[in-house]
């Protein structure tokens, strides 16, 4: 394997990972759920602190499991069930008595999200924990699982740089379509194996779009209107309503069986 075969499939190992819901919301479930850990308990109180970026990017989806939108049920949720070892996979045992205690939270005013004006990452998640005296916290940044800083009281357990933790931008690489195209004709097979469970992920996504009203629905009108009226009947047109139906699911934050 060439040195830029393998960047590129440690760029698609990184970026391409089973996840429930929208990245953002559930990247802050999973750092309040870190957090939670390392307190040990439930707790009276959760304090958020967003960079611009994940706040934008979060504000207006759903949370699978609890048809509701936004941060404070994902935040929730990540205090009361969530299990930092699944990852992006976070709120996979949210329940409806979970998203019941949920609601209680965000109605006492137990939970806090604001925006992070300092620090230079785009990607930037904290998450404090309390009950009485006793807090911790956890911090994500650069990459939505990527723990930088936790502490509990006035223990620190973990403290990287930011400036390492940032470290996998600058290993990105460089593609050009030429690059990409070699890429796909001579990467060996088993080397890229991996890319078909998420291909599965997505096309059960798509197709179980088709059948709600997700969103824009842009998935579903693309499967149900005549292709050759829009753009033609072929590969392109079936790629951008599949692509497009699961994108309207995955914003939209349904639950089912996979």
């Amino acid at each position: 394997m060439t040195p830029t075969e393998k960047q590129i499939i440690d760029l698609v190992k990184r970026e391409v990972v089973p996840a429930i819901g929208c990245t953002e919301p559930i990247a802050v479930a999973l750092c309040v759920a870190k957090a939670t850990e390392l307190l040990g308990k439930p707790p009276e109180r959760i304090d958020v602190w967003l960079s611009a970026n994940v706040l934008k990017n979060a504000m207006g989806v759903g949370i699978p499991g609890t048809g509701m939108i936004g941060l404070p049920i994902a935040v929730a949720l990540g205090a009361l069930i969530g299990k930092s070892e699944y990852g992006l996979e976070v709120l996979k045992e949210a329940n409806p008595d979970a998203v019941e205690c949920g609601k209680s939270y965000i109605e006492e005013g137990r939970i806090s999200i604001s925006l992070k004006k300092e620090g230079f990452s785009r990607l930037y998640i904290e998450a404090e924990v309390r009950v009485g005296k006793e807090t911790a916290r956890a911090v994500i940044a650069g990459a939505h699982t990527d723990f930088v800083r936790l502490c509990r009281d006035n223990c620190v357990l973990l403290d990287k740089e930011l400036t390492t933790c940032m470290a996998t931008e600058e290993e990105t690489p460089q593609l050009t379509l030429r690059k990409v195209y070699d890429f796909a004709r001579t990467v060996p097979l088993e080397e890229i194996r991996f890319i078909g469970e998420s291909a599965r992920l997505n096309k059960e996504a798509a197709e179980h779009s088709f059948g709600k009203e997700y969103g824009h629905c842009l998935g579903r009108i693309l499967s149900k209107t005549p292709r050759q009226h829009l753009m033609g009947e072929g590969p392109l047109s079936r790629i951008l309503a599949y692509t497009s139906a699961a994108c309207d699911a995955r914003m939209a934050g349904p639950w089912y069986p996979s």
